[in-house]
């Protein structure tokens, strides 16, 4: 590794909370010059001059003893002289040497991350995050600064905080500067303190975010105000504020009671905003979800709820019916029981809703497009809840200027590949699929990528195919709206010219697992009012040959059920799980009928023995993703040509950005590919169609679902007689841990 360490000790404290600082002046400074074969230090003008000459990193750091029972913070200010502006240069803490540290950096073309460094081997803690706080490109100086609050870690830039995250736990008393490939970066300083006890944050504060430039509406529920929050006794629920808490308290066992702000305050939700509050629940039903509203409006408002139990939900209301969007998730960021605070944010940026509880990230969802203008507090069922404050703001100042010019010219949103993360998005095929969203309020007429033409369809979603060439490839995408005026996109991938070292590495660990299919085609039913199919055996069939004769399918693995009963289907699940080892690959493929029955938000295959009007007879999505936790296969890929197929998502995002074939292939997986969302497919499936040739067409030696199903999934939008949209994701809760199911070529 490409690092050299220079450890100081600091002896001298210049004032009662200051450690450590070194402004690095000639004869004031223990930090010297240095020339070796991987990285140059030069002390000038005040500054320390950091050169680094190959890939990975250098460090500079000095051993400062820090309490750690304390609260601190260790600050640089760092500027890009020369060289890449997408790799990292900032602050080192918590080190015990090169080999072992914590760092906080950002790059030059506006990106910030924590990473961890232990016996040499590298781990992202919060990964590529782009940041509108970063100054970018060379010559300009920014201010990277951690802050260790209790057990809270806070990330800020420039004075703005960009993350927090539970504490780390420190590895040594280093501190220091980093700079990774072929930089060289000036340092104006390097200081460590200790915070005093005013600048304590304690947890549950009313204070506002750092985050909100442009503060819309804020209330500590004091008194009332022009929202009128409070409320006489109506519809079973009394609202009221008692010391500076709002109160809503439900005796009714149904629906829910909700405040929603006044038309004084109406927002922009279109805007990148946050919004939060504090809330507590009262002894009483802890079952139920309680906490905000936005994007509402007196005919819809959407939710984000928690449970005393330890639950999460995001869905909306609308005509007395519940729709949901992401389903009761556990997690433990939720403080259980009753009497005890947690804090719920919503956080919009470009296109993404973010949802966090305690300040921890639980789940993320695309924008939603209803136009509601209100935000607000409602629980539900039979209890009661009290919310300490109430905050929305907006993340960036919006001048006129920028008013004018987002309404003159589309936005355009990248959702595939991970563009933030600049050249370290690494390709290992001759192209790249380029997935995103343009929007103008005129409508898009077009879209290109370079010199191609995307496919578009009616909401602004694109697609298209890139040739890569070895190296660096910048992308630009042009957007052009109905007026015939054009917004503008630019990102780099790298062409990888050394993928075949990481697939030869795919290829040693998957030679020690086999790979099973089950391929289950449902067609004839013994219940006559539900209609046969034509399709579904000759479906599984042809997908068997593709896999069979092209792929590492053995014949002998690849097990076949033709118009199997619900007994037969769990038996042969029982029958997979006893025979596949922790090492080996499944594929999972369905065709046949699908439903989703909306009173249960549950999502149903019908074997050959179902009857269509009991729900006991057929398949249920939990009981298929409780068969799929339970086998233990490396990788599981679920491919189902089914209507309603994409019910098996708990949440609807799509997430396609490549990613280096042998770390895909390292990490467990639990995907599956459907041939829609929430709609109903045709018979003659042109999913099935598009899926096998290009199973069949595939050149490449190792390609993963995720690439194999971006490779087709415009043309099934663009062929189907519905214009159905084909889904892929990973299954929650079943034991995904963000690898990929790999398609090897025999």
């Amino acid at each position: 590794m490409a690092c050299t360490a220079l450890l100081v000790l600091c002896t001298a404290v210049k004032a009662q909370t200051l450690v450590y600082n070194d402004s690095f002046i000639p004869n004031q400074t223990t930090w010297k010059d240095y020339d070796d074969a991987n990285s140059t230090g030069k002390l000038a003008d005040g500054k320390f001059l950091l050169s680094h000459k190959k890939d990975f990193y250098s460090y500079k750091g000095a051993a400062v003893t820090i309490d750690a029972s304390r609260n601190y913070s260790v600050e640089t200010t760092c500027t890009n002289i020369a060289g890449s502006t997408q790799y990292p240069i900032g602050l080192v803490f918590g080190a015990a040497d090169e080999n072992n540290l914590y760092y906080f950096g950002i790059s030059a073309d506006g990106n910030y991350l924590l990473a961890q460094v232990q016996q040499s081997v590298f781990k992202s803690i919060i990964a590529w995050t782009p940041s509108k706080q970063i100054k970018t490109g060379a010559n300009n100086p920014n201010k990277l600064r951690i802050e260790k609050i209790g057990d809270q870690l806070k990330l800020l830039i420039n004075d703005e905080q960009v993350g927090q995250i539970p504490m780390l736990t420190p590895m040594g008393n280093n501190v220091g500067v980093i700079v990774s490939n072929l930089q060289t970066v000036a340092f104006d300083y390097l200081k460590v303190s200790y915070l005093n006890e005013d600048n304590k944050v304690q947890a549950n504060t009313t204070l506002v975010s750092s985050l909100i430039n442009d503060m819309a509406y804020h209330t500590d529920f004091d008194k009332d105000d022009d929202n009128a929050w409070t409320s006489a006794y109506q519809d079973t629920t009394t609202t009221g504020i008692d010391g500076g808490i709002l109160k809503i308290s439900r005796v009714n066992k149904n629906w829910y009671s909700g405040k929603l702000s006044g038309v004084k305050t109406n927002v922009d939700f279109k805007r990148n905003y946050l919004m939060e509050t504090e809330v507590v629940h009262y002894p009483g039903e802890q079952n139920f979800g309680y906490g905000l509203d936005f994007n509402s409006d007196a005919a819809r408002q959407y939710h984000f709820w928690i449970t005393a139990t330890g639950y999460y939900y995001v869905g909306y209301t609308e005509n007395k019916q519940f729709v949901t969007v992401i389903a009761f998730t556990a997690t433990d960021a939720i403080n259980k029981g009753d009497n005890v605070k947690n804090k719920l944010s919503i956080e919009h940026r470009d296109g993404e809703l973010r949802f966090y509880v305690n300040d921890q990230l639980v789940d993320k969802h695309p924008e939603v497009n209803y136009q509601g203008k209100q935000f607000g507090l409602s629980a539900c069922s039979n209890q009661s809840v009290g919310f300490d404050y109430l905050t929305f703001g907006y993340l960036e100042k919006q001048t006129p200027a920028v008013v004018a010019e987002q309404a003159g010219v589309p936005q355009i949103f990248i959702t595939s590949p991970e563009a933030t993360r600049g050249l370290k998005v690494v390709q290992t095929s001759n192209t790249v699929h380029v997935a995103g969203i343009a929007k103008d309020p005129s409508g898009i007429f077009s879209v290109q990528v370079n010199d191609i033409q995307a496919v578009v369809d009616a909401a602004g979603n694109f697609t298209a195919d890139v040739p890569m060439a070895i190296g660096d490839n910048p992308l630009m995408v042009i957007a052009m709206n109905k007026n015939m005026k054009k917004g503008t996109h630019t990102f780099h991938v790298m062409r990888n010219p050394t993928a075949k070292v990481a697939e030869q590495s795919v290829a040693a660990s998957a030679s020690q697992g086999k790979y099973y299919a089950l391929m289950i085609g449902v067609q004839d039913y013994a219940d006559q009012r539900i209609p046969s199919l034509d399709g579904p055996v000759t479906d599984a069939g042809v997908l068997s040959k593709a896999l069979t004769d092209n792929y590492t399918f053995e014949p002998g693995n690849v097990t076949m059920l033709k118009n199997p009963t619900r007994g037969t289907f769990f038996k042969t699940l029982d029958d997979l799980s006893a025979k596949i080892n922790p090492e080996d690959n499944l594929l999972i493929f369905y065709a046949g009928h699908g439903f989703f029955d909306e009173s249960h938000k549950q999502g149903y295959w019908f074997p050959a023995d179902a009857m269509r009007d009991r729900r006991d007879t057929w398949i249920s999505n939990a009981d298929l993703i409780d068969y799929i936790t339970a086998i233990k296969a490396k990788h599981t890929l679920l491919i189902a040509d089914a209507c309603f197929s994409g019910s098996i998502f708990k949440t609807r995002a799509i997430e396609m950005a490549p990613k280096d074939i042998q770390e895909l292939y390292k990490l467990p997986s639990r995907k599956a590919m459907t041939s829609g969302n929430m709609k109903e497919v045709p018979d003659k499936s042109v999913f099935m169609k598009y899926l096998v040739l290009r199973l069949n067409q595939n050149t490449d030696s190792f390609i993963s679902a995720e690439q194999l199903f971006s490779s087709f999934r415009a043309a099934v939008i663009n062929n189907s007689p519905n214009q159905q949209v084909p889904q892929f994701g990973q299954i929650k809760e079943s034991g995904d841990e963000g690898g990929d199911f790999i398609f090897i070529k025999k």
